[in-house]
């Protein structure tokens, strides 16, 4: 399936009254190159009882090259992307659809309510394709980070880190069997950082 990644912005919120935006709520697509970099950083052998520094951050890398790291290894995003973008565009539609049998409204506060979620169905279709991109890459290392027995990440103090490895903490309760961590943020030789520790590591 081929896939354009771009940015698009925080999440739209539409009523009749026109349109606004939640910047609460980001689109994925600003923490795929953070993912790539934690992915090419971490995904490679391990020496036992060695501990790894890796420079990142530097220069941050493309969000396509997401893209190819998920394609190396056996994955579903294609499979995933169907079934997101045909949730999507059936919310969309539905939306529509509710719009046009709403009777609180009147005929012109109707149309422009559905003139509103037609102008943002480009928008909603590119956020969830951002979205299952990110997810996608949260699994990957999730999955390396329990393959490799990886027993902690330490980071700089970004938000964007953060939540990267929020959500990593996530998807690796969601393994099977489930594998628990902590995440702590503490200063080190005058520094904040974040550590996400795997929890009965070896």
């Amino acid at each position: 399936m081929n896939v354009t990644l771009k940015y698009v912005g925080p999440k739209a919120l539409f009523s009749v009254s026109g349109i606004s935006f939640d910047n609460s709520k980001e689109d994925k697509i600003i923490y795929l190159s953070i993912l790539a970099e934690l992915i090419e950083a971490l995904d490679h052998e391990y020496a036992s009882d060695q501990r790894y520094v890796v420079e990142t951050g530097n220069k941050p890398l493309d969000e396509t090259i997401l893209l190819e790291l998920i394609r190396k290894r056996p994955s579903n995003l294609d499979e995933q992307l169907e079934y997101w973008l045909d949730k999507t565009t059936q919310e969309i539609d539905n939306d529509i659809k509710r719009a046009r049998e709403n009777l609180i409204l009147n005929s012109e506060e109707r149309q422009v309510l559905i003139n509103n979620l037609e102008i943002l169905r480009p928008y909603r279709i590119q956020r969830s394709i951002n979205k299952s991109v990110y997810y996608a890459g949260v699994k990957l290392l999730a999955s390396i980070i329990k393959q490799s027995g990886i027993q902690y990440i330490t980071t700089p103090m970004y938000p964007k880190f953060l939540h990267v490895l929020h959500s990593v903490q996530g998807s690796l309760r969601a393994i099977h069997p489930p594998v628990e961590s902590t995440i702590d943020i503490y200063e080190q030789q005058g520094h904040l950082v974040i550590q996400l520790k795997i929890l009965g590591g070896r």
